[in-house]
């Protein structure tokens, strides 16, 4: 039976473990459900159990999907710590119940967390860790020495088939503990080794794996194309457990004084937040974290949210494309894209790097503009690219792009996949209704504004080059702001204001441009220096030609002045002829 005191230790960690991610690592979660693919699927569900870990693999894309549901990211990974801190506990030390032991348990799920916060680890990395101790757990529990032996040669083959490399772990730390305990025949562990190192041969000889590191390696649960390093921390804290563990128990007097105890707490105290700290500075303030926060209120159309999050540095480009794909989505872009800190036209679509992490935002961002062709394409390649069986939310844009472009057959087998997953079946349901029916798409209020821009007086709007693909958008469909908008927008980040001046006298004043917004009207001094007639011909009003004679006077004034640049941005850092001048 369980003692009080453990309940409430165990409720306690849970908690703690809770509060800690969802306050920290909430968008993470809702990212890794958004860049993987589960499917209630009797050949896909083969295809995954088959190989190498395929149960770890399929528990950890089954419980991924819940992802989506908020706070279930943090909940069911505390499930899985707390799990691995339990199993550690009666693991390494069997019935102990020292704080000790609870303490030294702990080990084992900070050195986790570098891999629990890493898109690039899969949460199969974590079950599989859980499995090797439950697994090790019962080993321990065989109290005859021929028994433990043979049930161990049985559990470490399950072992690599149910989760993968992780066998290798356990058959090292069972060589170990019957070390350590002086168990009889001890060396007859070395047999279980060969037995696993053997297997994982295997399939590295028959190509059921690729790589000697995904056969042998933590590097299994992480996406192939980075250095799964990350990993191996865990693989390296459970043996110190078992050897910290059996040094407690046996090497300290159960009769030793009060100051001896308290030291034997202090030092796992001090080396555990030692741990955390080193794990939570180098790992813990990455800077995806506000990407995928602001990744998060794009894809949830949340754009007042995204707007009022204070950017940090680290991928500020890709960022700024988010900031300024809430500002058009709000009909502000031209008016306000400036009191944001842009870092030249990276900062209204980034370059292509071809990751899921990239394909993401970038086709949010294609379709919002109406390029429905590149929208498709960073879609495609996104699941292309996908190391997890590809993305519900890149199926979903799929969908709607091949719906919008009329190729119903492909959007069929898409929307056939989204109706195998759970939260995303009644979707493509929706969806299903506009199969072959041209008049529902037209009518659509989304996909029929973006049918309505890709064929018209322009011509096609499928173009290689974005600029000339913005102008035939806007032509084709002058209700659709967002594309001239965008056009202008790059002319003036990029400074090109011949370009600009063009664009302007070819479609201002016509459905295509109606008006100017601020910061277009704040170009106008300097494609037309000193003649005001033009700007007010041109769409400047009244307040932005005031504002303009204002800022003229004070860069006049202070002309050579060493803090022009910082009085000025405390007055018009918000401005095109700051961006202009200074930046």
């Amino acid at each position: 039976m369980f003692k009080k005191g453990e309940i409430i230790l165990g409720l306690t960690l849970f908690v703690l473990f809770v509060a800690f991610l969802q306050t920290n690592y909430c968008y993470h979660f809702y990212y890794m459900e958004q860049i993987q693919l589960f499917l209630f699927n009797a050949q896909w569900a083969e295809d995954v159990l088959l190989q190498p870990g395929g149960v770890s693999l399929w528990l950890s894309r089954f419980m991924v999907q819940f992802f989506v549901v908020p706070w279930a990211g943090s909940i069911i990974t505390s499930i899985l710590l707390y799990g691995v801190w339990w199993s550690t506990k009666k693991g390494i030390s069997g019935s102990s119940k020292s704080m000790q032991t609870s303490l030294l348990s702990l080990f084992s799920v900070v050195s986790l967390y570098p891999v629990v916060i890493d898109p690039n680890y899969f949460l199969q990395g974590i079950i599989a860790y859980l499995f090797f101790i439950l697994f090790f757990v019962g080993y321990r529990s065989f109290s005859d020495s021929w028994g433990r032996h043979l049930a161990g040669l049985f559990m470490g083959s399950v072992l690599y088939l149910i989760a993968g490399p992780v066998s290798i772990l356990f058959a090292v730390c069972v060589l170990l503990w019957e070390f350590v305990t002086k168990g009889i025949r001890w060396y007859i562990s070395l047999v279980l080794l060969a037995v696993v190192l053997l297997l994982a041969l295997a399939s590295l000889h028959f190509s059921v794996v690729g790589e000697f590191r995904f056969a042998f390696l933590p590097d299994a649960y992480a996406d192939p194309q980075i250095d799964g390093s990350k990993g191996y921390l865990a693989w390296i804290v459970f043996p110190f457990c078992i050897l910290a563990s059996h040094y407690y128990n046996n090497r300290i007097p159960k009769t030793a004084n009060r100051k001896k105890k308290y030291s034997t707490l202090l030092i796992p105290i001090l080396l555990l937040a030692g741990l955390f700290a080193g794990c939570y500075s180098r790992y813990g303030l990455t800077g995806t974290i506000q990407e995928k926060q602001l990744d998060y209120y794009a894809y949830t159309n949340q754009w007042n949210k995204l707007l009022a999050v204070e950017l940090k540095d680290p991928m500020l480009e890709r960022k700024m494309n988010l900031v300024n794909y809430a500002l058009a989505q709000q009909g502000k872009l031209g008016d306000a894209m400036f009191a944001y800190n842009q870092q030249g036209v990276k900062s209204l679509v980034s370059t292509w790097d071809n990751s899921i992490t990239t394909a993401m935002p970038m086709s949010d961002i294609y379709y919002g503009i109406g390029d429905v062709a590149s929208a498709q394409k960073f879609a495609f390649e996104g699941c292309v690219s996908s190391v997890n069986g590809g993305s519900s939310r890149l199926l979903k844009r799929l969908v709607e792009t091949n719906l919008i472009m009329g190729a119903y057959r492909v959007a069929e087998k898409y929307i056939a996949l989204l109706e195998q997953t759970l939260f995303y079946k009644e979707w493509a349901s929706g969806y299903r209704q506009l199969l072959f029916n041209d008049e529902a798409v037209e009518k659509h209020p989304v996909l029929g504004s973006r049918r309505k821009g890709l064929d018209g007086i322009a011509g096609k709007a499928v173009s290689a080059h974005l600029l000339q693909e913005l102008e035939m958008l806007a032509v084709n469909n002058p209700k659709n702001q967002t594309a001239i908008q965008y056009l202008a927008a790059f002319y003036l980040v990029n400074k090109d204001l011949s370009r600009f001046k063009l664009l302007l006298e070819k479609y201002y004043a016509t459905d295509v441009w109606p008006q100017l917004a601020v910061t277009q009207q704040q170009a106008l001094p300097f494609i037309a220096p000193d003649d005001r007639k033009y700007w007010i011909q041109h769409g400047m009003s009244s307040e932005t030609e005031h504002q303009y004679t204002l800022f003229e006077r004070e860069l006049v004034a202070q002309d050579g002045s060493s803090a022009i640049q910082k009085r000025l941005a405390e007055k018009y850092g918000d401005t095109y002829w700051y961006y202009l001048l200074f930046k």
